[in-house]
């Protein structure tokens, strides 16, 4: 199997034009990609909860899109987008990669209810740079710009990643105003034997490993920084009125600090969860926590908001395969016989004899739910 990991490292290019141009060539092929896309109307089925554990369903009729994807359309899209154009064609190319990706990506989320019916917009500067436009030497790569007339060269010899990724395969650049993206893929052999099944709770991961038996992760400290922050935010916003520019800056402030601390509590979790199980693959439920928002009240929905289940999976995807299954009644189904079982003080108790605790029941059952996985 291919690992793909992402590093950062800082430039100090001049690369404002190019940033410029990029994103309204993107922008342009998002354009036309929309104005050619079909909408066909299909059925679409809802439920909503109308107390515990019961629910109404209901059909809509919804328009969905179908964007063109014919390699004749594309070689126009292209065609049209080299019209003016003075930087390297290839970056035609990357765009109209980039468009598709942003469209599907809004497509996901207008099925799931999250975007409404507006062509996405392209508001971040980035360029996006495909392998044909460089040209690498060990650490060294040189970036085309314009074809024989203008370069960008980088050497990641000396960035703190070099050591880990100095054998491996260089894949495509973004590039940003101060910064660049650098991707490295390597093909590994992996057998699969050693597969950990993972339940994600609000307070804990829990994962069940297969020669090491149940292991509890404590998230409860990325709750506390969480709520810490989130106490001062809405003393804030409570007094906004009274002086909302200075209340304003505040509010930044501590919003960035809220995400900074986040993100380095995730990054030394993943780390720390990719050196303790190097050899396995990590096996998490499919989770879609706007499902999970209901009745139980703001206290429970406030604290389901600052679960971070699909950000530790993305970090942790750097570093080690995963792979996910689906969630439905992972904690109430019992492994022995399939039957439904009842919930006694953090315990499950099934008629056949089987008994657990819940948390260590869900992490198995992830385990054993991907064991028919390829």
């Amino acid at each position: 199997m291919k690992v793909v990991l992402t590093y950062k490292m800082t430039h100090e290019w001049n690369v404002q034009e190019l940033l410029t141009e990029y994103q309204k060539l993107l922008q342009r092929a998002i354009d036309e990609i929309w104005a050619n896309t079909t909408w066909k109307e299909k059925k679409v089925k809802h439920c909503y909860s109308i107390g515990k554990r019961r629910y109404k369903y209901y059909e809509t009729t919804r328009l969905i899109p179908y964007f063109p994807n014919t390699k004749e359309f594309k070689k126009k899209l292209r065609d049209e987008l080299l019209k003016n154009w003075s930087f390297a064609k290839h970056y035609a190319d990357s765009a109209i990669k980039a468009a598709y990706s942003i469209l599907e990506s809004w497509r996901q989320n207008y099925l799931k209810g999250r975007r409404k019916r507006r062509k996405p917009v392209v508001k971040r500067k980035f360029v996006r740079v495909k392998t044909t436009l460089m040209r690498v030497e060990g650490s060294k790569i040189r970036i085309t710009v314009r074809p024989r007339e203008e370069y960008l060269k980088l050497d990641y010899s000396g960035e703190w990643f070099y050591e880990r990724i100095k054998d491996w395969k260089v894949g495509e650049l973004i590039i940003r105003e101060n910064d660049v993206y650098l991707t490295f893929s390597k093909e590994v052999e992996f057998n699969g034997r050693v597969k950990i099944g993972i339940d994600s709770n609000l307070m804990s991961l829990d994962v069940y490993h297969p020669e090491r038996g149940w292991i509890k992760v404590d998230l409860s400290e990325l709750h506390k920084i969480a709520e810490t922050y989130d106490g001062i935010i809405d003393k804030l916003k409570s007094i906004q009125r009274k002086a909302p520019k200075r209340i304003g800056i505040l509010l930044k402030k501590y919003y960035t600090r809220r995400r900074n601390r986040i993100e380095d509590f995730l990054n030394k979790l993943t780390v720390q969860l990719s050196r303790e199980f190097p050899d396995a693959l990590f096996v998490f439920e499919d989770l879609n926590k706007f499902k999970m928002f209901n009745g139980n009240g703001r206290k429970f929905n406030r604290k389901l908001s600052r679960s971070t289940w699909s950000k530790i999976a993305q970090k942790l995807s750097y570093r080690v395969p995963i792979e996910f299954v689906n969630p439905a009644n992972t904690s109430s189904t019992c492994p022995t016989c399939g039957s439904k079982l009842e919930s006694r003080n953090g315990l499950v108790v099934c008629r056949c004899g089987f008994k657990s605790d819940r948390q260590f029941l869900g992490a198995f059952n992830v385990f054993v739910r991907d064991l028919g996985s390829p």
